[in-house]
């Protein structure tokens, strides 16, 4: 059984990947030298996950690094350690375990060992996994975010209310939620960095955040 230590910004994201893996690996309390996957679960303050990084690496050089990587690409991350083969990105965000899938994004320099590992131990909690590139939103978070950007800019323009734009959605898609209820159980915040990202990496007007999206994104930061 494979030993690992959590760590990041969101305890809620902490909480949910322990309780997915916690029959199939051993969660330490600490990270010391015995454990064999780090998980690094900060999503968009970069100054604390490189901090995390450099602590992870400091406290054990050798083990593999697992890091959320849909607004910090897996390679600016890996580009922060003194051995970048051992960093793969996932996709991990609130409601994550629900789902059938999850993304991993290797880098050119991630370890085919380490990548093997990380899905082995996805796949044993019956995860099907995707290979992503390694950008910003990578595959599902990316078209959802866009997908609420524009639920937001529907519901600024006043064409319709949240209630209609997420019934509609979810009959007229079979969706398990309307856009704006996405956006309120994935954090306003985090899809508006995840767009931030986009927008920054592809340089698109595309990925121009709606100012509703922007004003609620704000006003997450100061209630929470």
């Amino acid at each position: 059984m494979l030993k690992i230590f959590i760590i990041g910004y969101s305890e809620k994201l902490i909480s949910e990947l322990s309780e997915l893996l916690k029959e199939k690996c051993d969660i330490c309390d600490e990270l010391d030298d015995t454990v064999d996957v780090v998980f690094e679960l900060t999503n968009y303050d970069e100054e604390m996950k490189f901090k995390i990084l450099n602590f992870i690496e400091s406290k054990n050089p050798g083990c593999a690094i697992a890091t959320s990587s849909i607004c910090i690409t897996a390679l600016q991350q890996a580009a922060e350690l003194s051995d970048p083969s051992k960093l793969i990105g996932i996709a991990f965000y609130p409601g994550f375990s629900a789902m059938k899938g999850i993304e991993i994004a290797p880098t050119k320099f991630t370890d085919e060992k380490i990548i093997e590992t990380v899905k082995s131990m996805f796949e044993e909690v019956e995860k099907q996994v995707m290979t992503s590139p390694d950008r910003p939103g990578m595959i599902a978070m990316r078209i959802i975010s866009m997908i609420i950007n524009e639920a937001y800019l529907v519901m600024q323009e006043g064409t319709s209310n949240k209630e209609d734009i997420d019934t509609a959605m979810k009959l007229g898609t079979n969706y398990p939620f309307g856009p704006i209820e996405w956006s309120e159980k994935l954090g306003v915040e985090l899809v508006y960095n995840i767009l931030a990202s986009m927008l920054n990496e592809f340089g698109e007007d595309r990925y121009r955040i709606t100012p509703l999206l922007r004003e609620a994104s704000i006003s997450s930061r100061i209630t929470s």
